[in-house]
């Protein structure tokens, strides 16, 4: 039988699982006689008005029938997640992120890097997909998968397609049925399920007439492709000049060639935006090519409702939006004793925007701000983005300067989904514990003015809520 997940952790007070008499440490096991086997078929069977809930309290089974609107939370939160095991990728794509880490041990010890362990776990699951908005490559789907695809319509998915030619996909993904990618979204059209897809562009491979036919087939797959985001292939010194089968070795752009992709691209974003009559342009640049060019950003209006904004499209566009909103609400001056001093640690690549945040922050009377910065010697220093800076080269950024100030505020990307540990399991507490500031983890431009406004002593929202999916990775 398969496990079961989906202990209550909590209940909200009033809802429909209060007023039902559901408790917290209640196993729910199953919703209408659907086996609840995940949070996916938690939501789904969750969605109807008349539930009769099967559960179990210390180990007696109970089935609870209750009534709700059919928009109206249950009011359950999960101690656990109710998802089981992340179904592992069974490709060996030659870009892979854990191609990119170090050895998992130390060969000559068999002891443990140090790096999260979770890291090193290939996931390729298409309820993460639906969930979460993870990347799949639809080459692992068994035929009772696409019968629950169809059952609950986990639509939209995101794929991970690279290019469309299928001999070069099965070079590039070398997995099972990987040159069947258009098949396969053809496949969820047939069953009312619609996608995303990305373009991992790595030199001399998938880019040039590659990327043309890519962007054109795609293109004839709408509506079901809903975009499709063009993003450069992420290296680190591990993985970087790796030459694997006939393909070229991995390596960076060129600002040469990121500027001869970008005018590829933007040649179709302006064709397919004379088309739509929404004025969408339908395939994208990642935030990574406006940086490596050094081109504006594009205006808020061209990404529409952010659907990629996860995979690093339109980010930054995101954040100076949102900082231009919000800004007004930065304090007038500090109180006494003045000054204060504010460092904000980010990425390389994302340092000249910080600056301008820094700009409107300085017009503080009584503050000084510091924009750090940190180099990544863990993985070295072509890899400019604050989601893969450990916690120790952020460390040893900040004791190496002479004055760090009174408020140190990071990029909550930094850290794990629990928000406790950087990528090499160097702990939040460990990291305070080691800085005289007050440090601080923010997630966007909201919660960067809470904490100003906090060092100031006024009052401050609720932070944390209101974003957590859109969270910045500068």
């Amino acid at each position: 039988m398969p496990k079961l997940y989906g202990w209550v952790r909590e209940v909200v007070p009033e809802s429909p699982a209060d007023r039902a008499g559901i408790q917290p440490g209640d196993l729910i096991k199953t919703i209408n006689g659907h086996l609840i086997r995940d949070l996916v078929d938690y939501r789904f069977y969750v969605a109807d008005e008349e539930l009769v809930i099967g559960l179990e309290r210390q180990q007696d089974q109970h089935e609870i029938r209750l009534t709700k609107a059919a928009d109206e939370n249950l009011g359950v939160l999960f101690g656990e997640e109710p998802t089981p095991y992340i179904r592992q990728c069974a490709n060996k794509c030659v870009f892979c992120f854990i191609k990119g880490l170090p050895e998992r041990y130390a060969p000559q010890r068999g002891l443990p890097n140090g790096m999260r362990s979770s890291l090193y776990i290939k996931d390729d699951d298409y309820r993460y997909s639906f969930l979460f908005g993870n990347f799949i490559t639809l080459t692992n789907l068994k035929e009772l998968d696409w019968q629950r695809l169809d059952e609950q319509k986990l639509t939209p998915l995101y794929v991970s397609v690279h290019c469309t030619n299928p001999e070069l996909r099965r070079k590039m993904v070398d997995g099972p049925r990987a040159g069947e990618i258009l098949e396969h979204i053809q496949r969820l059209g047939s069953i009312g399920i619609s996608c995303h897809t990305q373009l991992v562009c790595c030199p001399g491979i998938n880019d040039g007439a590659e990327l043309d036919r890519s962007i054109r087939e795609l293109a004839e797959l709408r509506p079901i492709v809903e975009s499709i985001s063009v993003v450069p292939v992420g290296l680190t010194k591990f993985n970087n000049m790796i030459k694997t089968g006939e393909l070229p070795p991995l390596r960076h752009y060129t600002r040469e060639e990121a500027i001869a992709v970008v005018e590829q691209v933007e040649a179709y974003q302006r064709e397919f935006s004379a088309s739509d009559p929404e004025g969408s342009p339908f395939v994208y640049l990642s935030d990574e090519w406006y940086y490596l060019t050094g081109r504006e950003f594009p205006p808020a209006q061209h990404y529409g409702l952010y659907s990629q904004i996860e995979n690093g499209v339109g980010m930054t566009r995101f954040l100076l939006e949102q900082w231009g909103r919000t800004k007004r609400r930065l304090p007038h001056a500090m109180p006494e004793p003045r000054p204060k001093r504010i460092t904000l640690v980010t990425s390389t690549m994302a340092a000249p925007i910080i600056e301008q945040l820094a700009e409107d922050i300085r017009q503080i009377e009584g503050v000084e701000v510091k924009v750090l910065p940190v180099i990544n010697k863990f993985f070295g220093a072509e890899v400019t983005v604050a989601g893969l800076l450990c916690g120790q080269d952020v460390l040893d950024t900040l004791h190496a300067q002479e004055e760090i100030g009174d408020l140190v505020l990071l990029p909550r990307v930094m850290l794990d989904n629990e928000g406790v540990r950087f990528l090499d399991d160097v702990t939040v507490e460990d990291f305070k514990a080691q800085l005289p500031a007050k440090v601080e983890f923010v997630r966007n431009a909201q919660e960067t003015i809470e904490a100003i406004r906090l060092l100031a002593g006024l009052p401050g929202a609720t932070r944390g809520r209101q974003l957590v999916r859109l969270q910045s990775r500068l």
